[in-house]
Formats: structure tokens, C-alpha cells, sequence
């Protein structure tokens, strides 16, 4: 599905489920762009009866390598990018429908900066291996709840998930969090990093998650 932010810019996106569902969620990828496994978790959603977008904020490209992915992904324009969320997300909104915002590495950050632009519309937050912008600044904003995931070969694992379940915690803040003793970037299938059992634990563990706040 092409969609056009009020900029006028066109990107593209993967959208299955039922037009009528009374939940929804919003995928975003992580520094490789979109690949095939963010739309086959769209579609293992769209199966659970939810409405699926995956928003691609690379405009088809595939970095070649992980220099690559680096030097892309610092290159975006957020600002387009993120308008490109607001658009996305303002798609999805329909009267009694829930919204969770889910996102991998690149794509957890930016799901938190959509949850935080738009408090009103998200109904969860789902967090992948990424980096937390979450603190004691901006935390009074969010209205929702948040599931976070942890790869614990992380250099910055635990401090990471001890700082952010305090934060949590000290703004009266609904967390709940896991971690696997897996690397960064696990539930992609075509990574060197992929762990099968890491990745279907993390998404039952997801789908528990939104099926307890999306009602």
C-alpha cells in the first residue's frame, strides 16, 4: 500500500488483516530495511485477526553490508521518516480499533519516538534489542504500556535493562521485559545472529502481551 505524508513524500508499505480488526500494529524494521520476515510477522498477526502494516523507511533499499547498514541508516532524514510513522499510524486509527507500535534495533527507536509523538493513539509498545530514549525527560508522555526485549551479548546488557526497569518503575510505569542469551538482531532469519528458539519465545511472549492491553 503507497501512502504520502502531508510533505507530500511516497513510501510504501505491507499491509494485510482485516480492514475492520479492532487491533492493530505497526512494524517497523530494523538497519536492513524492510525484509521478508517483517512481513511474515505482519502475517502471523493478520492471522491472530489483527490489521499488519510494515512501514519501509528505506524506500526498497537493502544495505549491502553492515558498513553499509550504518552509513544508511544514520543518513535518514528523520524528520521525513518519522512523518512517515504519523502518517502510517494515523492510516491504521479507526474508531475502537487498538494500536501497539512494534519495532527491531533501528525500528525499536523509532517505535518509541512514534509512541511519544503520538500518546493518544498507541495502546502498546514493543521494543526489540534497541536503544531505550525512554527516561526521566520524556517518560511522562507515554500512555501506554511496554514489553521490551533484551539480546544479553549486548555490550551494554544489563545496565541497559536495569536502567530503563527503574525508569519504568520510578514513573509509575507499566514494564514488562525479557532477555535471551542471544545477540543483537536475533529474530532476523536472514542474519549471521538468528536463533530460532530466541525468536519464537520473544513472539509468543509478544503476542501474550498485546492480547492482555489491546482490548
Amino acid at each position: 500500500m503507497e501512502l504520502t505524508t502531508p510533505e507530500g513524500d511516497v513510501f510504501q508499505t505491507y499491509l494485510v488483516g482485516p480492514a475492520d480488526a479492532t487491533k492493530a500494529v505497526l512494524i517497523i524494521h530494523d538497519w536492513w530495511g524492510m525484509l521478508n520476515y517483517n512481513r511474515e510477522w505482519a502475517d502471523q498477526f493478520a492471522k491472530l485477526g489483527y490489521r499488519a502494516m510494515v512501514v519501509d523507511l528505506y524506500d526498497g533499499y537493502h544495505p549491502a553490508d553492515i558498513k553499509d547498514a550504518g552509513e544508511y541508516m544514520r543518513g535518514i532524514d528523520l524528520e521525513v521518516a518519522h512523518s512517515k510513522l504519523d502518517t502510517a499510524i494515523t492510516t491504521l486509527q479507526i474508531p475502537h480499533r487498538k494500536i501497539a507500535v512494534l519495532g527491531w534495533s533501528f525500528g525499536g527507536l523509532q517505535a518509541q519516538h512514534t509512541t511519544l509523538q503520538n500518546p493518544s493513539i498507541v495502546d502498546a509498545l514493543v521494543l526489540y534489542y534497541c536503544r531505550v530514549i525512554l527516561d526521566k525527560q520524556n517518560i511522562t508522555t507515554l500512555n501506554c504500556p511496554v514489553l521490551a526485549i533484551f539480546a544479553e551479548s549486548e555490550r551494554t546488557w544489563p545496565k541497559k535493562q536495569y536502567s530503563f526497569e527503574k525508569t519504568m518503575s520510578e514513573a509509575n510505569k507499566i514494564l514488562e521485559y525479557y532477555s535471551y542469551d542471544a545477540d543483537h538482531g536475533f529474530a532476523n532469519p536472514e542474519g549471521p545472529r538468528y536463533d530460532s528458539d530466541a525468536t519464537e519465545e520473544a513472539l509468543q511472549k509478544t503476542v501474550t502481551f498485546l492480547e492482555k492491553y489491546l482490548v
